[in-house]
């Protein structure tokens, strides 16, 4: 996306810490492809606020009044427990016996059904990696991980952006998630 493009749809949408949103707002969210991410916005996120789990963030469309997407972003520590000392050490970078890697977390990013002919998902994306960039100029750790719904356009979309899948017979969930990484 370049940046008049997305200079335009920041003439409409806005983001926001969910904080600073009226918590009616978050009642305008709705994703029927992932109902996770309906159930995170308008259950967990602001406990996960609370209990300084995550930061969420939201993209308003101002004219509106309603929630076009979000992101939540924290930190996570990606067990190896599994992977070979090969590939341990490959995202280590030091050594082969490390038990866990301390790695930022978008542990949730979705588009609102109301606004998915938009392709706002890179301008979400764009957003997070931005926040994460200023953690990271005072936090340091090596990757960004993403929990990705195991759906082939949603792989497409992080592959694309240039996440690679974790060993997908490791790290995928009883839920049928998925993690893949990106080497900051």
């Amino acid at each position: 996306m370049t940046e008049s493009q997305k200079e335009s749809l920041y003439a409409t949408f806005k983001l926001f810490p969910i904080r600073e949103v009226e918590l009616s707002l978050l009642g305008t969210f709705k994703c029927d492809i992932n109902s996770d991410l309906t159930n995170f916005i308008h259950i967990t996120a602001l406990d996960f606020e609370d209990r300084q789990i995550s930061r969420t963030f939201v993209l308003v469309n101002i004219s509106k009044n309603e929630i076009v997407g979000y992101f939540t972003i924290s930190m996570k520590s990606l067990s190896t427990n599994g992977m070979s000392k090969t590939s341990i050490k490959k995202i280590d970078g030091v050594s082969n016996s490390r038990v866990c890697i301390h790695s930022f977390l978008i542990g949730q990013l979705g588009i609102s059904d109301n606004y998915s002919k938009y392709k706002l998902g890179t301008l979400l994306l764009d957003d997070a990696f931005s926040k994460i960039e200023m953690a990271h100029d005072l936090v340091a750790g090596r990757y960004i991980l993403v929990d990705a719904i195991n759906h082939e356009k949603v792989i497409k979309f992080y592959t694309e952006y240039g996440f690679a899948l974790l060993d997908t017979n490791l790290e995928e969930s009883e839920n049928g998630s998925i993690r893949m990484i990106y080497k900051i």
